[in-house]
């Protein structure tokens, strides 16, 4: 997320110089990608990422041994 914000800074500043019209479709096209980034890591169970609750599964495994 950060290395997005930070592609989309440099590329809106280097386009303060001159008006390209390619930055117009990257910088939607960047941040569109962030959103579905956030919204893939909110559902659990789908998505093309997928993470382990690693600290969830620990727990319940101290738990059942007390």
């Amino acid at each position: 997320m950060a290395g997005i914000a930070i592609c989309c800074n440099l590329l809106i500043g280097y386009g303060a110089h001159q008006t390209d019209r390619r930055i117009f479709l990257i910088v939607p096209i960047a941040v569109s990608i962030a959103f579905f980034l956030i919204s893939d890591i909110d559902s659990p169970r789908g998505g093309s990422i997928l993470v382990a609750p690693q600290n969830l599964l620990s727990l319940s495994q101290s738990l059942r041994t007390q």
